[in-house]
């Protein structure tokens, strides 16, 4: 006599990841929990966020003030710096695969094993027999398949854009590499020239208080003053002649004089 028997089966499913910064991704806008996620991943994340910053400050970056170029120097030293950083991070994070996954879902956990290049996922239902054999009747179980399913989705449908965006970002950094010792010998040169102008402009400063002091105190002491410029040996002299006319009877009418100089490079 032929009876219908339940008994206790072992399913599984491959789920081919092979990116945990991307699973992490996919699961952002899910019921599903990764609550294993590798150090080397928060790095990688950590990684990106300094990175989208110092490329941010360095397009925001001018050449208008010596402040600004100043500024501009240390986003691009900062910016090359992240870029390493980042370089080295997508390395291992994508390099080093946990042996486990383990996840939660609904109140659920999960865990999936690494084998053969993807994450095996096995749970237990049980199917009706008949005669030995399977009649396609199941019961349990369904909580465990539509987690499988929802996971396989989430991760499929992040897995191009996350493709194209690894290919996107990993294109610009390349590009950044050959393009910011450029852009930072540019902000060197510019900040240079900054500073000599502004070496200059305060050398001016100082000449001027210091003749404007001098024709000051000759004022206040009587003296009639004469400002004159003129080149010796390629720097530029100031010349200021002063004089003052001396009573007779004090000095037999005639004039005293005195006789400045200094330097304005």
């Amino acid at each position: 006599m032929s009876t219908y028997y339940w008994e206790k089966r072992q399913r599984s499913q491959n789920i081919p990841i092979t990116s945990i910064r991307c699973l992490v991704e996919a699961l952002t806008t899910s019921s599903i929990q990764l609550t294993n996620v590798p150090v080397e991943v928060h790095d990688l994340i950590d990684a990106e966020q300094s990175y989208a910053e110092a490329l941010a400050a360095y397009e925001q970056s001018s050449l208008t003030s010596l402040g600004d170029v100043k500024t501009m120097q240390a986003n691009i030293e900062a910016l090359i710096a992240a870029n390493d950083t980042l370089h080295e991070a997508l390395i291992t994070a994508e390099n080093k695969l946990p042996e486990t996954l383990n996840f939660k879902n609904n109140g659920v956990s999960y865990s999936a094993k690494r084998a053969a290049g993807s994450y095996r996922i096995t749970w237990t239902e049980e199917v009706q027999t008949y005669n030995g054999r399977e009649t396609g009747q199941t019961r349990g179980g369904e909580d465990s398949r539509a987690f499988v399913n929802q996971l396989c989705r989430s991760y499929e449908t992040a897995q191009t854009r996350h493709n194209n965006e690894r290919s996107r970002l990993q294109k610009a950094m390349a590009e950044l590499n050959s393009e910011l010792p450029t852009a930072l010998d540019q902000a060197i040169r510019v900040r240079t020239a900054w500073e000599r102008a502004e070496e200059a402009k305060r050398v001016k400063n100082l000449v001027n208080e210091r003749k404007d002091h001098v024709l000051s105190k000759g004022q206040a002491m009587g003296f009639t003053s004469r400002v004159s410029e003129m080149e010796v040996e390629g720097e530029q002299e100031i010349i200021i002649s002063m004089e003052r006319f001396v009573p007779p009877s004090s000095s037999k009418g005639k004039k005293g004089g005195s006789r400045f100089g200094f330097n304005r490079r």
